[in-house]
């Protein structure tokens, strides 16, 4: 049993070790792109090696900047930053070259025989990756004893829908917490008040909390 915080996506290290590229020659940061990561909640060391799983196949996107930016946008959605989801699938249903798709894959660390697959399932489930049936449907840990690293001083009581997709509130120690989540990354921010809730929805995710842990488990329903 997981004691800490973890992405089920990234345990299985779908990413050799491997220096961050340098774009430069493409009017691009890379190391002021890994930075931005970091503050979106992000693994800059995660991005880095996706990043250069990608270029390995697609040299030139050192160069050609529009080619450079699809594949930071990818690799930083890979690495967790939330915010980039909506720029990364777009920019993975535009494109161009046979070239480019299996560059994408690499950086997303899954075959470029199932991009198709995967670009179809996360239209209606944020959560799913080729493996996952795998884990029983288990995605992802969240919270954790935060005398060891995690976020919360005690098991969280309570757990509620939000209207945002991925998202949910945790009531823990009478404060309420709030997580932004998906198949690549989770984001647990402190909320001032209580928050505006919805109902429980029949999209198969549902949140496991119990009062012997401070982790909140996130499970995924398989559906064909």
């Amino acid at each position: 049993m997981n004691r800490v915080p973890v992405q089920l996506a990234n345990v299985s290290a779908p990413f050799p070790l491997a220096e961050r590229p340098d774009l430069s020659a493409s009017g691009l940061d890379a190391a002021l792109a890994a930075e931005s990561v970091r503050a979106a909640h992000g693994d800059p060391l995660l991005f880095g090696r996706a990043l250069a799983a990608g270029i390995e196949f697609d040299p030139a996107s050192l160069t050609d900047r529009e080619r450079a930016l699809d594949l930071v946008a990818i690799a930083a959605w890979r690495a967790g930053a939330l915010g980039l989801r909506v720029d990364a699938l777009s920019r993975l249903d535009d494109l161009d070259s046979a070239e480019h798709r299996v560059a994408a894959a690499a950086a997303l660390g899954i075959g470029v025989d199932l991009l198709d697959e995967f670009r179809r399932r996360q239209r209606s489930d944020r959560f799913w990756w080729p493996g996952r049936a795998d884990q029983r449907g288990y995605v992802l840990a969240t919270g954790g004893f935060r005398g060891l690293g995690g976020a919360w001083v005690r098991p969280p009581e309570r757990v509620e829908r939000l209207p945002d997709d991925g998202a949910f509130a945790f009531l823990v120690a009478g404060s309420w917490w709030r997580l932004d989540s998906d198949v690549w990354g989770a984001r647990l921010s402190l909320l001032p008040e209580r928050p505006t809730t919805t109902e429980s929805s029949d999209d198969g995710v549902t949140i496991v909390i119990g009062p012997d842990t401070h982790l909140a488990w996130v499970h995924v329903r398989e559906q064909e």
